[in-house]
């Protein structure tokens, strides 16, 4: 994790660095600042990648969130389809529905649609907003997936952490 705050604030090549973790649970984790999907620069791409994983291999996954605050994000994609992309930050990229513990916050807060058709100016989007400490994007990994900031590697993985340089974005 020192090693991703460090690059993600890299002036320079803030997207340059990731990490390859052995399998966790069955899933392998790549970790980085690269996959920063609520910077603009980095969205169309993310959502392309993460559809062409989850074309070849059933499921993935991309997930973001901010110890400073600085917003949360999820991009679920199965068998090659979008099921859902939230970015805090920016509701109007929002694709999918919402599922999950998503759902059923925005559930217990009587909102029936989705919070990207929220307006933004008023009570009941003030009041969603608020609710992100229940709803970060470690909290939807561990629902969808694994949790990834509290699951160890398997223990039968024979494998080494991985760290490569990320292609460069176009």
């Amino acid at each position: 994790m020192e090693l991703i705050d460090d690059v993600a604030h890299d002036e320079k090549e803030p997207f340059s660095t990731v990490v390859v973790t052995p399998p966790m649970q069955g899933w392998t984790l790549v970790v980085g600042p690269y996959f920063g999907l609520p910077f603009p620069q980095q969205t169309a791409h993310l959502t392309d990648v993460c559809r062409e994983l989850s074309a070849n291999f059933g499921k993935a996954q991309l997930f973001f969130h901010s110890e400073q605050n600085d917003g949360e994000a999820w991009l679920i994609a199965e068998r090659g389809r979008i099921r859902r992309r939230w970015i805090s930050e920016y509701p109007q990229l929002a694709l999918g529905e919402p599922f999950g513990v998503e759902r059923r916050l925005l559930d217990a807060y009587g909102i029936t649609g989705k919070p990207e058709d929220l307006d933004p100016n008023s009570d009941l989007a003030d009041r969603w907003a608020a609710t992100w400490g229940d709803c970060w994007a470690t909290t939807v990994a561990g629902e969808s997936s694994i949790a990834p900031t509290t699951t160890a590697p398997d223990t039968v993985s024979t494998s080494s952490m991985l760290v490569a340089a990320a292609a460069p974005i176009e």
